[in-house]
């Protein structure tokens, strides 16, 4: 028995150090990963990059891999109707036939254009910057901008009153040690390897949508509701829950 034990062991202990090392994904301007490089559309933005007309703040192509089971398939104003022979292909086809989960995207732009914030994914603003937009079904929108300029980093941070729509914005200095900080949390959870978006259903809780914007692309990973346990999700949670103690704000729950 001793000997079987032991034996064992020795197995499990060589077969942990036979493991490879984990890779850690950074973008570079050759190699962006899931990233994407930016767009240069005119006439959309102004030069800090906020838009001119409502525009969509996500490409589509990053919410693809949405499943139509269990939520209407039909945009609006024809979620209601009762009778889909008087409803156009197209507009009930949308999402089944796109594979995209567009309602996701509408909503989340919805959200950063109320807080009047920049289109991170066109071009380049000259700001490396990284977002977080927290949207809570029964409680107010969150929109935390972590950005270098100069030789200091700031964090702005947006909260939305879901009743009114009222602003209350907060601006606050952040030491470039803690900036380069938040930045290994991305890189070392693997940020720039993650697929961005992996659809779920979801009735109420919350949606955690982070992005980067750095030199050479763009990156955005969203989920809904992330839990501790799987990758993606524990790194969502970990970015975002530093920006949200980083930005002192007053919230009783985190969900």
């Amino acid at each position: 028995m001793y000997v079987a034990v032991l034996l064992l062991a020795s197995f499990g202990c060589s077969s942990v150090a036979q493991l490879p090392e984990r890779q850690v994904v950074h973008p570079t301007d050759n190699n962006l990963y899931l990233g994407s490089k930016y767009k240069n559309q005119q006439g959309l933005l102004n030069e800090q990059g906020i838009p001119l007309k409502p525009v969509n703040y996500f490409n589509y192509d990053d919410f693809r891999g949405f499943s139509p089971y269990g939520r209407i398939i039909a945009e609006a104003p024809y979620d209601t109707a009762k009778d889909l022979s008087k409803i156009s292909a197209e507009k009930v086809g949308f999402y089944h036939e796109l594979k995209v989960d567009s309602s996701t995207v509408n909503s989340l732009s919805e959200i950063l254009l109320k807080a009047n914030s920049p289109v991170l994914n066109n071009f380049y603003t000259g700001k490396e910057t990284y977002r977080f937009v927290w949207s809570r079904a029964f409680h107010d929108d969150y929109v935390f901008e972590l950005y270098k300029q100069d030789k200091q980093a700031i964090l702005h941070t947006t909260r939305i009153d879901k009743q009114t729509g009222a602003l209350e914005k907060s601006d606050k200095v952040i030491p470039l040690k803690q900036f380069e900080e938040f930045k290994k949390i991305l890189t070392r959870g693997n940020f720039w390897a993650i697929e961005p978006y992996r659809w779920a259903l979801q009735v109420d809780g919350s949606s955690w949508t982070v992005e980067a914007h750095v030199p050479v692309g763009y990156k955005v990973l969203s989920r809904s509701n992330p839990g501790l346990v799987h990758e993606d999700e524990l790194l969502l949670r970990k970015a975002g829950q530093w920006l949200i103690s980083r930005g002192e704000i007053d919230v009783k729950e985190v969900y």
